[in-house]
């Protein structure tokens, strides 16, 4: 009885592995409304390269790479959850002022090309590798390896 028990939960942990990692290909239309925003307002004339809906288990994301380079990861109801750059930098108005301020302070003529944001963390990295971590109330909390 164990062993078919054991069987069953290994069988439904296969199935629901094999729906988690469902990546489809959209178009713009389809990313959630506050998503299409934040690309219409900050990257004007920037194309987006693909777009695609990434559905775990649980959870629904978008991840989008604009022709520049740039990739922003979002969260289901369209909120940024990660922006990073290969050739760029982070738009400063995506940066929020606390960082920003900081960041001028602290590492004058560094600019951030990755920027993260999780549950109570913020990671921000720099142009020199240096990546800085904030809490959510943006207070520096020590850098990142």
């Amino acid at each position: 009885m164990r062993t078919l028990f054991i069987t069953f939960l290994l069988a439904i942990a296969t199935i629901s592995t094999a729906k988690a990692d469902n990546d489809r290909p959209i178009t713009f239309n389809d990313l959630p409304q506050k998503a299409q925003q934040l690309i219409n307002d900050n990257f004007k004339g920037d194309r987006v390269s693909y777009a695609k809906k990434e559905r775990d288990l649980l959870d629904v994301s978008y991840e989008v790479v604009l022709v520049s380079g740039i990739k922003i990861e979002f969260i289901r109801n369209g909120e940024w959850r990660e922006i990073s750059t290969r050739y760029a930098t982070v738009p400063a108005q995506l940066i929020p002022t606390p960082i920003s301020d900081y960041i001028s302070q602290h590492h004058p003529n560094l600019d951030v090309i990755k920027i993260e944001r999780e549950h109570k963390i913020y990671e921000v990295k720099l142009t020199n590798g240096l990546q800085l971590r904030f809490d959510r109330t943006f207070r520096f909390i020590g850098w990142d390896d």
